[in-house]
């Protein structure tokens, strides 16, 4: 009988001691009882919960900040090494030689807007007044007129895709030179 009764207390001591364990670890039903914006050289990077005293981020969120790599193996979370602030000079001069290409083709459709919208589309616009009534002459030169107008909508939509393109690469630039 003294067997069962020490069972029945060493057992009502480790359920209650795992329940206070199991209390202390839950956050589910937990007040929130603040909110803090994490910040990385003065840019919102996200907010973190206050629970107890405690503050709670997204892992993945302050790892991708701070440059370090991130695994989920199971239930674990693994963080590796951070990258160091050292400029990569070969992706900075690759990144370099990317913007000068930009730079060169934005130049060129620039200048075939401007020689089309200038040039191009006038001419063939009053040379087809001209030869309207000159039979197929005066329709094939407003064909080529609408011709240049469509290629000059065509290199606008192209020349907003590469100024975007610029703007990235000149942001990463920056980004590498801090």
């Amino acid at each position: 009988m003294k067997k069962f009764i020490s069972g029945v207390i060493v057992g009502a001591l480790l359920f209650s001691g795992v329940t206070v364990f199991a209390d202390s670890v839950s956050l589910i039903g937990q007040k929130v009882q603040g909110l803090f914006t994490i910040e990385k050289n003065g840019k919102k990077v996200d907010d973190a919960i206050i629970i107890n005293g405690t503050a709670y981020a997204p892992v993945r969120t302050v790892a991708e900040a701070t440059g370090a790599k991130l695994a989920v193996e199971g239930k674990k979370i693994i963080m590796g090494e951070a990258t160091t602030g050292v400029i990569n000079e070969k992706s900075l001069s690759e990144l370099t030689s990317k913007r000068e290409t930009l730079v060169t083709s934005i130049a060129k459709i620039e200048a075939s807007i401007k020689g089309n919208e200038e040039n191009n589309i006038p001419f063939h616009e009053n040379l087809a007044k001209e030869l309207a009534n000159n039979g197929n002459l005066g329709a094939q030169n407003q064909e080529a007129a609408d011709a240049y107008k469509q290629q000059v909508r065509e290199d606008k939509v192209k020349l907003t895709e590469l100024q975007a393109q610029l703007t990235e690469i000149d942001a990463k630039i920056a980004q590498l030179g801090k």
